[in-house]
């Protein structure tokens, strides 16, 4: 799996890329990237992060290289088993059939883990850009693709704040589980950051070109009653008033809480700040990256969904009486664990 490099952009200054042997060179700034295995390095060195643990995530590696990347994923390790069902699951992407483009678009896949966005939206689109920042991901997507013969999608070992693609060449932008983490390891206050980070992005959108974000929800009714946080692992900071959740997350030994989630409105009024202006809510059921079931947040059809689909059989009298009370009062779809959004430029 290579990368066509001719179109990518410095990310300090914009200005088209140029190869040399195994390297890209900025004619302007004078920086250079190395480029291995096809695939360009725009990050030195990025800390491992994954479902899989990195021993494990070698062996998984090592197996996808010596037969084939589906039978890495067949591993007797828990570990493997538990993240093999998300990694091979396509309909993971099932949001891009809420989306009105043609088939010859630009897609950018930020975040992209190991592939499996990607994967199912090259299946409909031209053009997959897969940017990734940990080494033992970015093998695997090579591996991946090169033994699906997927062509269309190429792999840049990047982060979001180091995006080297031309202002407006995108069509679409996926960000699934990612712009909870964009502050983690960089000084600053995390909401300025999930700004800056959308910042950047919708400079590569295209006019019109969509977002999609996938993320939890702020207001889950079990992070009031001390379900931890499902990226730090600590209870109550994701409902507590920020300073609060900061002062909380030291006393447990964090460096602070970095992991800034939103309800429904602030994930509006975030994007709004970022410069988008159509923007659609669905919640995403039971997950977003399981989401079987995408229920727009307005309108009629989650009340719909609940009636038919939302008191399956042993559920307690008191529960379906809370249920429906939020539900009468248009709060229910509020409360969903976590959401898939589209948004427009």
């Amino acid at each position: 799996m290579t990368c066509d490099l001719q179109w990518l952009a410095c990310p300090s200054c914009g200005e088209t890329l140029q190869e040399s042997v195994d390297n890209l060179d900025c004619p302007c700034c004078q920086q250079r990237w190395p480029v291995v295995d096809g695939v360009p390095h725009f990050i030195p060195d990025f800390p491992y992060w994954g479902e899989i643990p990195l021993e494990q995530m070698r062996e998984v590696n090592r197996v996808a290289a010596a037969a084939n990347w589906r039978t890495a994923l067949q591993s007797p390790e828990p570990s493997v088993k538990r993240a093999s069902t998300m990694i091979l699951n396509l309909e993971r992407a099932n949001w891009h059939r809420l989306i009105d483009l043609p088939p010859d678009s630009r897609v950018l896949d930020v975040g992209a883990g190991m592939g499996t966005n990607s994967h199912a939206l090259a299946l409909y689109y031209r053009d997959v850009v897969a940017v990734e920042p940990v080494l033992q991901r970015v093998q695997f997507m090579q591996r991946r693709f090169t033994q699906e013969r997927l062509a269309n999608v190429r792999i840049v070992r990047s982060s979001v704040w180091s995006l080297p693609f031309p202002k407006e060449s995108m069509d679409l932008i996926a960000m699934n589980g990612v712009l909870e983490w964009v502050a983690e390891g960089v000084p600053g206050d995390p909401r300025d950051l999930q700004r800056s980070a959308l910042g950047k992005v919708i400079r590569l959108l295209r006019p019109g070109g969509y977002l999609y974000l996938g993320i939890e929800n702020r207001i889950v009714p079990g992070y009031f009653i001390g379900y931890p946080d499902p990226h730090c692992g600590i209870p109550y900071v994701t409902v507590l008033p920020r300073p609060m959740a900061q002062w909380y997350a030291r006393r447990k030994g964090n460096s602070g809480y970095r992991n800034y989630l939103y309800s429904s409105r602030g994930y509006r009024k975030l994007l709004r700040q970022a410069g988008f202006t159509h923007i659609d809510l669905y919640a995403a059921i039971p997950s977003y990256n399981d989401p079987r079931f995408l229920i727009p947040l307005e309108g009629q059809e989650f009340k719909h969904y609940v009636r038919c689909f939302g008191n399956p059989a042993g559920t307690g009298l008191l529960r379906r009486i809370i249920k429906g009370t939020l539900l009468k009062a248009n709060l229910l779809q509020h409360l969903t664990y976590s959401f898939a959004i589209i948004a427009r430029k």
